[in-house]
């Protein structure tokens, strides 16, 4: 049985309500639990009881979690711990030989076997939901959780376009005409030749579009971006657009990356070319309408490179609502190409109708 079936059969959670969650699963990742837990549809002690039940386990409750001791952290290293989704617990009755860990996926047998080899122990599964195991991992281990999973209400939320204006300048915003969104066909002479002296781009516009198609997985759709972007432009970020935030997803850049990009979270507000492009729903180009943005000038020192007169941030939208947020950086002393900034905003087109089309798969869940 999967959990959303049970929670139904539990009267849990409503139809419409796992629709929901399942919807948002798909666009912004974790597990069904943590995007219900998210949305409020349930608490986490609740997901926490459901999920014991579901795997017939123990669950590993707060005042466990509370008394792990640092003699009992040693037995799991930090790296482990995050790579398997596991904290130890200790040795309690009827068992006492045997160590009882905590788990976010008690049933991944690879990760039991992994554990059992590295600490030498026989293993009691306790089940953990993900949001929980993160907190812990945390405040145990130092080991710092992504931006996607800090809890809603804990960031600064902006509700409205109108709520984000207000802090604009008195000119407002001025955005450059509206780049070109309708579906073009692909064919060769829709590709620039690269210069001889050039390496050409190692993924195609056409290659892009395919695997964006046949995409079964957000993460299909964010690497593909990335990858499209190599040759193209000197940076290019996805964010994810949630609680009127832009969170790092994935990214490419020449330089090095000033800290791991699913740590950066930004706020959409004020006059910076996110939110330009978030309000409108439409691809912002030109130069950002407040160059000393902290929006614009804590993304350029994150991504290595230096100010730019002319970014380029394309939305991916989703029931008129933006999803993820393309933001692209030219090229040093080259500018764009403006045949990449053209297939740039198509694929942020496709990427909408693959998540639309991933959407309605999960309704056979």
């Amino acid at each position: 049985m999967k959990l959303g079936t049970l929670l139904l059969r539990n009267a849990a959670i409503s139809l419409s309500q796992l629709e929901t969650g399942l919807r948002t699963q798909v666009l912004y990742g974790g597990r069904l639990g943590t995007n219900l837990v998210e949305l409020g549809f349930l608490d986490v002690d609740a997901l926490t009881a459901h999920l014991g039940e579901l795997y017939q386990l123990p669950t590993a409750s707060p005042a466990l979690l509370e008394h792990v001791t640092p003699q009992i952290l040693e037995k799991v290293d930090a790296r482990t711990a995050e790579q398997l989704g596991v904290i130890p617990l200790g040795f309690f009755e009827p068992f006492p030989d045997s160590l009882a860990v905590a788990m976010i996926d008690p049933r991944d047998e690879t990760a039991l076997e992994q554990l059992g080899e590295r600490t030498g122990a026989q293993l009691a599964p306790h089940v953990i939901s993900e949001l929980r195991a993160l907190y812990y991992l945390e405040k145990l281990y130092g080991l710092p959780r992504k931006a996607r999973y800090v809890r809603p209400g804990t960031r600064r939320v902006l509700t409205t376009a109108g709520e984000r204006r207000r802090a604009q300048p008195v000119g407002g915003l001025v955005t450059p005409p509206a780049i070109r969104l309708e579906p073009r066909r692909k064919s060769k002479e829709l590709t620039v030749p690269p210069a001889a002296t050039e390496t050409p781009p190692p993924l195609g516009y056409g290659g892009a579009c395919d695997r964006i198609d046949a995409a079964r997985h957000r993460d299909e759709i964010g690497q593909t971006l990335v990858d499209f972007a190599v040759g193209r432009f000197a940076a290019l970020v996805v964010f994810l657009v949630r609680d009127g935030n832009a969170l790092g997803w994935r990214a490419y850049t020449t330089a090095a990356l000033a800290r791991p990009i699913a740590d950066l979270s930004l706020p959409i507000g004020g006059a910076s070319s996110l939110q330009a492009a978030a309000d409108d729903l439409r691809p912002f180009r030109g130069r950002s309408p407040s160059p000393g943005h902290p929006t614009e000038t804590l993304l350029w020192a994150s991504v290595g490179v230096e100010p730019s007169m002319d970014v380029f941030v394309a939305p991916v939208v989703v029931k008129q609502r933006p999803v993820n947020l393309i933001y692209a950086h030219p090229l040093p002393g080259r500018g764009f190409a403006e045949v990449a900034l053209d297939e740039l905003s198509e694929l942020a087109v496709r990427a909408s109708g693959a998540y639309v089309r991933m959407i309605k798969q999960t309704k056979g869940h």
